[in-house]
């Protein structure tokens, strides 16, 4: 009688860790905006700010392309991300 219950102990423990460990993993993915969303904050911006934008956003291209961009070797092998 002890040891079915101490199975069954253990079996909602796990369920419940399980839930709580899927729960945890869909909260952290959606720390990111949308592509909708960046469309929408991008037609809110005037012209001058849409270029800065664009600008900042072809030099971190150009960092992340190796074969193009120039400086540190063992950075340009390991990009951020």
């Amino acid at each position: 009688m002890l040891t079915a219950n101490l199975v069954v102990a253990a079996t909602w423990i796990l369920v419940l860790a399980g839930v709580a460990f899927v729960f945890a993993r869909l909260r952290r993915r959606r720390t990111h905006i949308g592509a909708a969303a960046a469309g929408a904050v991008y037609e809110m911006l005037n012209q001058d700010k849409r270029n800065a934008i664009e600008t900042i956003v072809e030099e971190k291209a150009a960092e992340a392309d190796p074969e193009r961009a120039d400086g540190d070797l063992p950075r340009l092998e390991q990009p951020r991300q």
